[in-house]
């Protein structure tokens, strides 16, 4: 049998599948646990306050703009020491 040679598109095909798996890990991520299993009365989360600090003019859960503005300033308030 003659040696298998493998072209750049075989290549790409790992790239597309590791693309694939976690742009569907992020859906889960950001639609099923944030907004499913995290309620008003826990504490908000590491990715909605990521997406508040960066403007993006989504909700990334469940808790609410002014919520999670407050959260962040006691969190600045804290740190300043």
């Amino acid at each position: 049998m003659p040696k298998q040679e493998f072209t750049y598109q075989d290549m790409l095909g790992v790239v597309a599948v590791w693309c694939v798996f976690f742009f569907i890990i992020g859906i889960i991520t950001v639609t099923c646990i944030n907004y499913y299993c995290i309620h008003q009365h826990d504490d908000i989360t590491v990715l909605e306050k990521w997406g508040r600090r960066k403007g993006l003019g989504v909700r990334l859960g469940v808790h609410k703009r002014a919520a999670i503005d407050h959260q962040l300033s006691l969190d600045k308030f804290k740190s300043d020491k």
